[in-house]
């Protein structure tokens, strides 16, 4: 009994992280287009900015210990020794390390003794933590894709959710290519943009539950390899 409740405890980790990351959301404020802007805008929203990359922080921490059961409930139906589970998990902890590390830009030009930092140097802090946030997407989508090959291949998953775990993929790598265009439709405000980040979402919130409802049928039918034909 309490083996299975820290394992459900530990897949919940999944919803932990997507909740961090809706509030980080709510807190996010448009930020000004000019460097010289900057200074003001952070003045006037230091708390917002601060708590916003605390609680992505907090998601990131939360995700990576979900990828843990992540790879734990994958490899057991994988053939191959879990070698693409392996790749999931390296992946999801590259791309979420990355994130992480993105923010911390950011961070520091919340610090209370930052004032001084001019208005080239902190769009400079905000422009680095912009690029690392978004080639953080490459693994990310690499993640995805290797979910969606143990789903549709080895039956680990339904197969609609392997399908949103490729679908979740596209939507990461089309993140990547803002660096390319950021003022067109894949820019932070364009409205591919807004789609490609939907579907992780919609997959952080499946994915746990899926997990969930599989475990408590396995834990049903003792010593029975439960094949998803969904």
């Amino acid at each position: 009994m309490t083996s299975a409740l820290i394992r459900n405890l530990s897949v919940a980790t999944g919803y932990l992280s997507l909740l961090c990351g809706i509030g980080a959301v709510a807190l996010e404020r448009p930020w000004p287009s000019t460097g010289a802007d900057l200074p003001a805008f952070l003045e006037a929203n230091r708390t917002a900015v601060l708590w916003q990359a605390l609680l992505f922080l907090l998601g990131g921490a939360f995700f990576m210990w979900f990828l843990g059961s992540l790879r734990t409930f994958m490899i057991r139906s994988e053939p191959n020794r879990g070698q693409v589970t392996m790749v999931a998990f390296t992946a999801g902890m590259v791309g979420y390390g990355m994130t992480m590390l993105a923010l911390a830009p950011q961070l520091a030009l919340t610090l209370p003794d930052r004032g001084w930092i001019g208005a080239t140097t902190a769009a400079m802090a905000v422009d680095l933590g912009y690029v690392l946030l978004t080639v953080a997407n490459a693994p990310i989508a690499v993640m995805y894709a290797a979910v969606a090959v143990v789903s549709l291949r080895d039956r680990v998953f339904p197969r609609w959710l392997g399908w949103l775990s490729a679908a979740a993929a596209g939507g990461c790598a089309v993140l990547v290519f803002s660096l390319i265009d950021p003022t067109g439709p894949v820019a932070p405000q364009g409205w591919l943009s807004y789609l490609s980040y939907l579907l992780p979402v919609v997959w952080l919130a499946a994915t746990p539950t899926v997990m969930l409802l599989l475990e408590r049928r396995r834990a049903t039918r003792p010593g029975i390899r439960i094949t998803v034909t969904g």
